[in-house]
């Protein structure tokens, strides 16, 4: 199970960049800044949990082991996020902590709760609520 779900993060993080990388191209033009980053967001968090819907199930975890995993795959992302960013990147705390102020319109939690609570939520949907 640890093989897969590493893999599968992996995935999750090939397809945040390239989400990141169409918001910066096509949407930061087009929208602004901070619209971009919100509606950038919510197009990581659509495609995380798409992906999801496949390898969940590929996984196969129980319902106890699909809280494990989303927790798993959280400390993952939060693990790059802060350790890589801030300590190989050298990105300022105060800018790494700005994408988290939901009061200031910035919605990465949204992204961090889908990875959180993504796999359960595909376990209740492919169970018909079982799990």
């Amino acid at each position: 199970m640890i093989l897969k779900s590493i893999a599968v993060w992996l995935l999750f993080l090939v397809v945040v960049v390239a989400s990141g990388a169409f918001r910066e191209r096509f949407l930061v033009p087009r929208l602004g800044d901070q619209r971009a980053h919100q509606v950038g967001t919510i197009l990581a968090c659509l495609l995380v949990f798409a992906v999801m819907t496949r390898a969940v199930p590929w996984i196969g975890p129980d319902s106890g082991g699909a809280w494990f995993l989303g927790a798993f795959w959280l400390a993952l992302a939060l693990a790059f996020e802060f350790g890589v960013f801030h300590c190989v990147l050298k990105v300022p705390w105060s800018q790494l902590t700005a994408d988290t102020n939901v009061l200031k319109g910035r919605l990465l939690v949204l992204l961090w709760l889908t990875i959180l609570l993504g796999p359960t939520l595909v376990l209740v949907i492919t169970s018909g609520g079982d799990s």
